[in-house]
């Protein structure tokens, strides 16, 4: 008897087969790099600022006037974000008649130039001899569009004004258009009513 035998030939693949495979391989390899490669620059772009600006002051003229005097000791600009983070700031906003109208110091801030809200951050103190108060926190918030300047809901603020009035509490929230403000919870303090003279 006879066995059948059947034979199978490998075929052994040649040199320029495999330089073309690894080749493929690493091309398809490098695309996937490419794109990763894209997407830690966008991220890179929102973490490294495109500016860095160290103890600076930019003061601002509007009809010949000075409108405001700004300054801070370091401050970072992010174009992706329109974030601009600042550190130990000053500004002073002057009125019409070149008297000052409100100061103000905070440890940080951040502002938004899309919508010109402002964070303020650590010992803050803003004065504003137009209406003859000083508001003193740790944090606040300022919306341009709404006119609202208002803390968390559990920082303390204390308002002092000219008469001798001294109320603190939390949950502070000012508006600007009213003119007026509202502690939404434990506030304590003196508030002095002016009397009206006939």
């Amino acid at each position: 008897m006879y066995k059948i035998i059947r034979v199978v030939k490998f075929l052994k693949p040649s040199w320029t087969f495999l330089v073309i495979v690894s080749t493929v391989a690493v091309l398809c390899a490098g695309c996937k790099l490419d794109y990763k490669d894209a997407d830690l620059a966008e991220e890179m772009n929102a973490q490294v600022p495109n500016s860095v600006l160290e103890d600076f002051s930019q003061v601002v003229v509007r009809d010949g006037k000075v409108s405001y005097i700004f300054s801070a000791d370091h401050a970072e600009l992010y174009d992706s974000t329109k974030l601009t983070y600042f550190d130990n700031i000053g500004f002073t906003e002057y009125k019409a008649d070149g008297s000052t109208g409100t100061e103000g110091a905070a440890q940080r801030a951040v502002h938004d130039s899309k919508t010109d809200n402002i964070i303020f951050d650590g010992k803050i103190i803003l004065n504003s001899t137009v209406q003859d108060f000083v508001v003193k926190s740790d944090y606040l918030e300022w919306n341009n569009e709404a006119k609202i300047l208002k803390s968390l809901d559990d920082t303390e603020v204390s308002i002092e004004q000219g008469d001798g009035s001294v109320v603190k509490g939390r949950g502070f929230i000012a508006d600007a258009k009213g003119k007026s403000f509202t502690l939404l919870k434990e506030a304590s303090g003196r508030y002095i009513e002016d009397e009206e003279t006939e």
